[in-house]
């Protein structure tokens, strides 16, 4: 055998290799460039790519990656505590790392994506919504407590508390329903409650820009943990 041949094959091969560790790391930052153009909130954010080849690049295809941040907050959503994403792959448009501005996702495979919302984050979002009722909320184990004030009968702002119930309301939101209602330490009646428990209802979007689904959440001291995988038609 041509011991040329096979020092070229060995220079190709060793040019390939290097250069799709090149490219993994390129397209790393340009991830991670993406994120922090469309996330007005980031801190401490990592974005780790398993090694791409060359193959790999031309055809579009980004193996296992995971995407971390202490805080990371989008365009009309709250901002998101100890974001934690882990995905087996997932597909872009070939050659967006060079012909692209964006990367955008045409496919996730098997991911798993959580995060924590706080008490403040969604005192601070309430409020933006509901702002007649200058309302606080308060996540205990199990449970979710909102206090603020409100007109009743025109005799001026009274302070209430409300006991609610968390509930999905959609592959992409929350809905906090009060179920237990006081106003100035009195129990309202069940026609009264009915009213202030209809406009204090407040239903939330959690905003991410991949395609990925909410399929669990847990009321914990302090925060809310949420859950989300793959959108269903990524799984086909």
């Amino acid at each position: 055998m041509d011991k040329r041949l096979i020092g070229i094959g060995f220079l190709l091969l060793l040019t390939g290799l290097t250069s799709g560790a090149l490219l993994t790391r390129a397209l790393e930052q340009k991830i991670k460039g993406a994120i922090e153009q469309q996330a007005p909130v980031v801190e401490d954010l990592a974005v780790e790519l398993a090694p791409l080849t060359v193959g790999d690049f031309l055809k579009g295809r980004i193996n296992e990656f995971s995407v971390s941040a202490k805080r990371l907050g989008f365009d009309e959503g709250p901002v998101f505590e100890a974001f934690s994403l882990r995905s087996k792959g997932m597909q872009i448009e070939p050659g967006a790392l060079i012909f692209q501005q964006r990367v955008e996702i045409k496919k996730l495979e098997e991911t798993y994506l959580a995060f924590n919302l706080s008490e403040s984050e969604l005192t601070a979002r309430i409020r933006r919504d509901l702002p007649a009722f200058e309302p606080v909320v308060f996540i205990k184990e199990g449970t979710v407590e909102l206090e603020g004030a409100l007109d009743l009968f025109g005799q001026g702002r009274l302070p209430f508390r409300a006991t609610a119930a968390l509930e999905k309301a959609s592959d992409y939101s929350l809905r906090l329903t009060p179920h237990g209602l006081k106003v100035g330490g009195i129990t309202l009646w069940p026609e009264l409650f009915s009213k202030y428990a209809q406009q204090l209802t407040w239903e939330f979007p959690l905003t991410v820009p991949w395609p990925l689904r909410l399929v669990n959440f847990e009321v914990k001291p302090g925060v809310i943990k949420v859950e989300w995988r793959e959108e269903k038609g990524d799984q086909e």
